[in-house]
């Protein structure tokens, strides 16, 4: 038995497969209690808020809605909020025109798919909120996995459990407050990851659950190489995505498919196993042979393990 890999496997590889996790938005709850009980810090509150489309009228100039501009006697210019990453964003605008319904703006920086706050009152910049009108289920699904990606390659811990519902169960059996406390330390061995969706997901959506199949591919730094976890230069990792949803929320509930360095699913089981999570005789003797396996493939890929 190789002690000095079997000590790298529950470092280094464990955390690499976390950051995969992290990325993708895993999690679930222990023993029934609210995670947020063992959090550093406070869970993300979402304002609930009314969206709407813009329309362009030419370049750079936009039609929006009239109860989307903000227009206040203690600032020099008129803004709107715009939904990015399901926070918002202040643009300044400048009025051309007005219509009986909407005000012509001027803008550089609106896109046509952008979404407008509908009455943005006291809503700060950089909010997190939950669009509750305004947007239909497929494309509130698409913006939460697209803000999880975000949230992962910024390496923003609290901001990626923000995506992760607090029933999230799967075969694998990783809980909420376990996965936090290894994310942070994934966040802290890994640099820069990248997230890749060869194509758009496809979303499927009954009632308050929602499956989506997407094609991901994750890149990142280890001790100054980047190189492949999910998928490679060739191929894409295709995983299935399950959400639950509640009124303008999508949060992910369990994901299958992930494939850390190409090995099964099997190999996130052992890894569990530093965690805490039981394993079967048969099992326990089967995590062995992952060894040699994952040595080679982190020396092909980073140059380590050797």
């Amino acid at each position: 038995m190789n002690y000095w890999w079997d000590g790298f496997l529950k470092t280094t590889f464990k955390k690499f497969c976390l950051l995969i996790l992290a990325g993708l938005g895993m999690g679930t709850l222990l023993l029934g209690l609210k995670p947020w009980l063992f959090s550093a810090s406070e869970p993300v509150v979402e304002i609930p808020i009314a969206v709407t489309d813009i329309q362009q009228a030419k370049n750079g100039l936009w039609l929006i809605p009239r109860e989307g501009l903000v227009e206040t006697s203690d600032q020099p210019e008129s803004f709107v909020f715009r939904l990015k990453h399901l926070r918002t964003e202040r643009l300044p605008v400048e009025i051309n025109g007005y219509t009986d319904d909407s005000i012509l703006v001027r803008s550089d920086d609106l896109r046509a798919e952008d979404l407008l706050v509908i009455e943005p009152g006291l809503i700060q910049a950089g909010q997190a909120v939950a669009p509750t009108a305004g947007v239909d289920a497929e494309r509130l699904v698409h913006l939460t996995l697209l803000a999880g990606i975000e949230a992962a390659m910024a390496e923003d811990l609290d901001e990626s459990v923000r995506f992760i519902s607090p029933s999230y169960h799967d075969d694998v059996g990783f809980n909420f407050i376990l996965m936090r406390k290894f994310l942070e330390r994934a966040y802290e061995e890994f640099d820069q990851p990248q997230i890749e969706l060869a194509e758009p997901p496809v979303i499927q959506i009954k009632g308050s659950k929602a499956v989506a199949l997407a094609q991901v591919r994750l890149t990142a730094i280890h001790q100054g190489r980047r190189n492949y976890l999910l998928g490679d230069q060739d191929n894409s990792n295709t995983i299935f995505i399950m959400l639950d949803g509640s009124p303008g929320s999508w949060k992910v509930s369990q994901i299958e498919g992930l494939r850390p360095l190409g090995f099964e699913g099997g190999l996130l089981k052992h890894l569990g196993a530093d965690l805490g999570l039981p394993l079967t005789p048969a099992e326990r003797e089967h995590k062995n042979s992952f060894c040699m396996p994952c040595r080679q493939r982190m020396k092909e890929r980073f140059g380590t393990g050797s």
